[in-house]
């Protein structure tokens, strides 16, 4: 699969994500990625964490419906603004379920390596109650979880 920056983003995040095509992960992603958010609650590295990351945000926001907003792309690295919906079903960022409609909107971003994801960093606002910001970014605080 020789895919150009913005399709790289496009498969991660309309087959990958939207539609649970984990085995994609292996063609778009270099073995030893790092996958930020994953890190940051303590999931396995490489490949693994971003297989982890993707199945604990379809099992807690189910029926998920994402839409992108923009793509900028360079040569070795890409952004995308998206948006999801979803239904709240399993714990997330720290909430329990409602199973009410969830909204959200995220920035991610990729490093890539030999055009495969080397990096993931993200920013997300999910809708519940009150709004929860999560950065990869930056440091956890102490009981926060993803699952």
């Amino acid at each position: 699969m020789n895919l150009t920056p913005r399709q790289v983003m496009e498969t991660y995040l309309l087959e990958v994500g939207a539609k649970g095509r984990l085995e994609l992960i292996e063609e778009i992603a270099q073995p030893d990625m790092v996958d930020e958010a994953n890190q940051t609650f303590g999931g396995p590295p490489g490949r693994d964490g971003l297989v982890a990351h993707v199945e604990g945000f379809r099992r807690n926001v189910g029926d998920v419906r994402i839409s992108i907003d923009r793509i900028v792309a360079g040569t070795d690295e890409v952004m995308a603004q998206w948006s999801f919906t979803g239904k709240h079903v399993g714990p997330w960022l720290g909430r329990t379920p409602t199973g009410k409609e969830i909204t959200g909107t995220v920035f991610s971003f990729f490093d890539l390596t030999d055009g495969r994801i080397s990096r993931y960093r993200l920013w997300l606002c999910a809708m519940f109650e009150v709004p929860v910001v999560f950065d990869s970014s930056k440091p956890r605080r102490s009981g926060d979880t993803q699952n």
